[in-house]
């Protein structure tokens, strides 16, 4: 996973961590204050690639506007109760290195998931699904990915996907059977301007 990490770093230095005014983002733009929670649904890289290109808003500050927490509500971590956040961001991705690494399989995440968006919904805590990476996901309805999607998206009140991970559009069909708007971004890079967009810091 360090090498994902460090592979999206690197890209970013490339481009200048520039996003301009003509970022791909198709579809209805929700918006939420601060503090928001992100985290992620599988275990896989996607979350800490949310954290890092919400930092290059330059307008949401780590740690004081919104903060990471791979598994909130396990053992040594935080809760959804912590603050009063203004909404849970929810990565989705799953590889088998980043269960590993947790010591975990996915049964073990999928009902951390269970619990986790049930706590959401208990407190009334507004779920967005993001999903970032290229479309990894493979017909066969059991794969990880899929059932971390199926976990997550029909409980959120907002999607995030980018184009590569929609190519068989399930997230139109999501959109269409339980009504939850979905915004469509171009590329991976393209999350910096519509987080500037989504997260308003309060005042």
């Amino acid at each position: 996973m360090r090498r994902v990490i460090c592979g999206i770093l690197c890209v970013l230095m490339v481009l200048g961590f520039a996003t301009t005014a003509f970022a791909g983002i198709n579809g209805e733009v929700k918006t939420y204050g601060t503090p928001f929670l992100i985290t992620n649904a599988g275990q896989g890289p996607g979350g800490k690639m949310a954290r890092l290109l919400v930092s290059q808003t330059g307008t949401v500050v780590l740690d004081t506007d919104y903060f990471y927490d791979s598994e909130p509500g396990a053992e040594g971590h935080g809760t959804l109760d912590d603050m009063d956040y203004t909404c849970l961001v929810v990565v989705i991705g799953s590889t088998d290195k980043g269960l590993g690494a947790s010591g975990i399989t996915i049964d073990d995440e999928l009902a951390r998931l269970e619990e986790m968006v049930a706590h959401a919904k208990e407190i009334e805590l507004p779920i967005v699904a993001v999903l970032l990476e290229k479309d990894k996901r493979s017909d066969i309805p059991t794969n990880a990915n899929e059932r971390c999607i199926d976990a997550i998206c029909p409980n959120a009140e907002w999607m995030i996907v980018v184009a590569d991970g929609n190519t068989d559009g399930r997230f139109d069909a999501i959109s269409e059977e339980y009504g939850i708007p979905l915004t469509i971004i171009d590329t991976t890079l393209d999350f910096t301007e519509l987080a500037k967009q989504a997260f308003i810091k309060s005042e």
